[in-house]
This record gives structure tokens, C-alpha cells and sequence, in this order.
């Protein structure tokens, strides 16, 4: 005689709500919409650029105007969240190993944090703001 073997229930929509890491992975993952949308952006302004100087205007009045400026705020927002995400989890998807030790996992946090901030001052420094 075979039995049916049970199987739990999960829902398709929501089972990242049971737990706490996975909520936060998928705010990681879905932050990977807007920084797309970003880029999109991005690509549409090169095109415009290309196309003259009346073109480029239109894009620059689009990008700075009350909406395009409340879009760049909260898409930095969620880009600092996405690369805070990814700095933090960084230790477990790259284990260095140095001898027999492997590198503990601040060590490699830091360095990436370290890395973000020497280039935003570098960034700074070429735009002539530092």
C-alpha cells in the first residue's frame, strides 16, 4: 500500500512573508526594477544627446522637473539600500581564504564600504565639489 507523502501548502504570492531574510531578499531583488528604470533613462538622454541640442533640452527639462527630481530622490533611496544589501551579504556568496583562515566577514564589508567611499571622493573631487 503507498501513501500520498504530505506536502505543506505554500502559497505562490507570498511565501516570502514567513520569513525575515527572505523579505529581505526580495527587497533587494526588487529594488533591481527601479535601478533598470533608471538606466532606461539613462539610455533615452544618450540618444537624445545624440539627436541635437533641442532633443537634449526636452530630456534635461523631463529629468529636472518636479517629477523627474522626486524619481531621482527616491532612486537614490533604493540605490543605497541595493548596494547596502549587497555589501552586507557580500561575506557569504565570496569567502577568501588566507592559509587555513578564511577572512571574517567585516573585514570584507568593510572593505567594500571603504572601496564606496574612496571613489565617491574621487567622483567628488573630479566634479570639483571636494
Amino acid at each position: 500500500m503507498s501513501r500520498k507523502p504530505y506536502v505543506r501548502p505554500i502559497s505562490k504570492t507570498s511565501w516570502f512573508l514567513a520569513n525575515a531574510q527572505y523579505q529581505s531578499y526580495m527587497a533587494r531583488e526588487v529594488t533591481c526594477i527601479v535601478i533598470a528604470i533608471y538606466l532606461i533613462i539613462l539610455i533615452v538622454g544618450l540618444f537624445r544627446l545624440s539627436e541635437g541640442p533641442a532633443a537634449w533640452a526636452g530630456w534635461l527639462d523631463g529629468v529636472t522637473g518636479p517629477l523627474g527630481a522626486l524619481f531621482h530622490i527616491i532612486a537614490f533611496f533604493v540605490f543605497l539600500f541595493h548596494t547596502a544589501s549587497w555589501f552586507n551579504v557580500t561575506p557569504k556568496a565570496m569567502r577568501i581564504q588566507k592559509g587555513e583562515d578564511f577572512v571574517p566577514g567585516p573585514v570584507i564589508v568593510g572593505a567594500h564600504y571603504a572601496a564606496w567611499a574612496a571613489v565617491t571622493v574621487f567622483v567628488l573631487i573630479l566634479a570639483g565639489v571636494a
